[in-house]
């Protein structure tokens, strides 16, 4: 609902236009909060890593991308201290270095699908 009062703590968040429940509600994004329609627009988007600012990044389907510690990234192959993960259905999840990495890798396992709100991530 677009006017609700605060829920109560203890309430996790929850998407009704997506029926989704939410970890970081106040970091999580989609176009429909721009146009305040109940028909869902686009991806549901998530605070990527920091890098100049703030980036938002699209989930993959119903997975939210993850911050983590360190990895090695499956786009460039380099090691890093700090990037994003994603959980697969099949397989061991996927780890990247940088916004960009995961955005390319997306980009590959969407291309049908755009992602407006990370169009930032280009180019930086």
């Amino acid at each position: 609902m677009w006017r609700n009062p605060s829920p109560a703590e203890d309430q996790p968040a929850f998407c009704e236009i997506r029926g989704e429940s939410l970890t970081a509600d106040h970091w999580t994004y989609c176009q429909n909060w721009h146009t305040r329609t109940r028909e869902p627009i686009g991806p549901i988007y998530a605070s990527g890593l920091y890098e100049n600012g703030y980036r938002r990044i699209p989930w993959h389907g119903h997975v939210e991308p993850e911050q983590i510690e360190a990895g090695i990234c499956a786009e460039c192959g380099q090691p890093f201290a700090e990037g994003l993960q994603i959980a697969m259905v099949e397989g061991p999840a996927r780890q990247f270095c940088k916004n960009l990495h995961y955005l390319v890798w997306w980009k590959r396992e969407h291309p049908a699908e755009t992602a407006p709100m990370s169009a930032d991530v280009w180019e930086h």
